[in-house]
């Protein structure tokens, strides 16, 4: 699950985070895992808000069921959401379940969340088609459902960005990322399955070797490549430059020194697209001219060969 794009969302994180506290090298072991962990209880949480969402519509239904004088829609009510196939698979799976409770994740007192997400997947046209349509869904239009409630509801839901701020300071800014794993899942499901299959942790040993080798290669280094992100942006003010642009080249650095089965293209790629997220709206154009100053000074010195 944790992909190179995640992996140097992590590194830029992390590395900020370091300079910002002053955290002397030998306190950072272990924090590279400890924020891919992170991400994997995200993408855990995420598939179990599936389960807990489905479960807080049935126990609605069921209290309408229970009034002294039901309705006759509260009496017979529409089944269909809550006997979705996607979130009983899941349930019955158990694995995501389990690890959340483990790492107390949810909660079933999480009412306000579930309930915003509740009024977000009911407003959806697909939700009302899946919900009316004269024949029965069947498993592809389960999952239908839930993938246009993880794509459109998921990322667009106030109470829920407030959660996660408040469960992982790193969250919000995974969300997207882990989210696609999260679809990824769903997508995979089969109606027959008796197990959901999971992405790993990490892809690959080389993903693994890879996150912590830029994470300690740009700590190691930092205080080399920042002056020389200075030196070839001679025309602007150091101290005028965004500490994220300084940590995001900086870390685009090693990761051109350091790695050379990277292609440099793809390297200076994946920075620019990241300080077009995490920082300033002009700082990609500005990381993009740096960088390329930065690659022809370290192919004039020989320090990089790859093409």
């Amino acid at each position: 699950m944790i992909n190179r794009q995640l992996i140097r969302i992590k590194t830029v994180q992390l590395v900020y985070s370091d300079l910002q506290a002053n955290r002397p090298k030998h306190e950072v072991d272990g924090e590279m895992l400890s924020a891919v962990e992170s991400s994997w209880k995200l993408y855990n949480y995420l598939l179990a808000l599936i389960v807990k969402v489905t479960e807080w519509r049935r126990q609605q239904l069921e209290a309408g069921r229970s009034k002294y004088i039901p309705s006759d829609e509260e009496r017979m009510p529409n089944l269909r959401f809550v006997n979705n196939r996607v979130a009983r698979l899941i349930a019955e799976d158990g694995k995501v379940l389990n690890y959340c409770e483990e790492n107390t994740l949810t909660s079933d007192f999480d009412t306000d969340l579930y309930r915003a997400l509740w009024e977000q997947i009911e407003a959806l046209p697909l939700y009302q088609n899946y919900m009316s349509a004269p024949k029965a869904p069947d498993f592809d239009n389960d999952k239908a459902l839930w993938l246009e409630i993880l794509n459109q509801v998921f990322p667009n839901c106030q109470q829920l960005d407030e959660t996660l701020e408040s469960r992982d300071i790193f969250w919000n800014d995974d969300l997207a990322v882990v989210l696609s794993y999260a679809v990824k899942a769903v997508q995979r499901m089969k109606e027959n399955d008796q197990t959901v299959h999971l992405a790993k942790m990490f892809a690959s040993e080389e993903d693994r070797k890879f996150a912590n080798g830029l994470y300690h290669q740009t700590l190691d280094h930092i205080h080399e490549y920042i002056p020389m992100v200075n030196e070839v942006a001679s025309n602007w003010e150091s101290e005028r430059m965004a500490v994220m642009d300084k940590v995001i080249m900086a870390t685009a650095i090693a990761e051109l020194i350091h790695f050379a089965d990277i292609p440099v293209r793809i390297t200076l790629n994946e920075y620019i697209e990241l300080a077009k997220y995490y920082s300033s709206p002009n700082s990609s154009k500005f990381v993009n001219g740096v960088l390329d100053r930065v690659v022809a000074k370290l192919r004039e010195e020989g320090r990089i060969i790859k093409p």
